[in-house]
C-alpha cells in the first residue's frame, strides 16, 4: 500500500519524498486504506497512542450499518483522525486517489 496517494503531487515546500518530519502527510493518508478493507463490514483505525478497555465489537457493529464513528478536538480541528470507524467499501479509498490526482493548492488562495 502506499503512504501517500500515487498521484498526489502537492506537499510542502519545505518537505520532500523520504522526509520524515515537517508534514504529517504520509503518516495521515495512510489511514486512508481503512476505507478499501471491503473484505470487512466494518473496520476502525486507531492510533497506537489510543488504550480501549473492553469489547470493541459494538463499535465494529454500528460502524457495519454504515455509520461513521470518529472523534473531534484536538489542536483545534473540527475532525481527529486519531479513530475512525466505517463500513469499508473501495470506491472510496478510490475516490480519495482521484481527489489527490487532481488537487490544486497554494498558501494564497487555498
Amino acid at each position: 500500500p502506499w503512504a501517500l496517494p500515487p498521484e498526489l503531487w502537492w506537499h510542502p515546500d519545505n518537505w520532500w519524498f523520504g522526509k520524515s518530519d515537517g508534514w504529517c502527510g504520509p503518516q495521515d493518508l495512510i489511514r486512508m486504506h481503512v476505507f478499501g478493507m471491503d473484505d470487512y463490514d466494518g473496520a476502525a483505525y486507531y492510533d497506537q497512542d489510543i488504550e480501549y478497555h473492553g469489547d470493541i465489537s459494538p463499535v465494529l457493529l454500528c460502524a457495519s450499518t454504515g455509520i461513521f464513528l470518529s472523534t473531534s478536538g484536538g489542536v483545534g480541528e473540527p475532525l481527529n483522525v486519531g479513530f475512525f470507524a466505517l463500513k469499508p467499501d473501495r470506491r472510496l479509498l478510490r475516490a480519495a486517489e482521484y481527489m489527490a490526482w487532481n488537487i490544486t493548492f497554494n498558501k494564497q488562495d487555498g
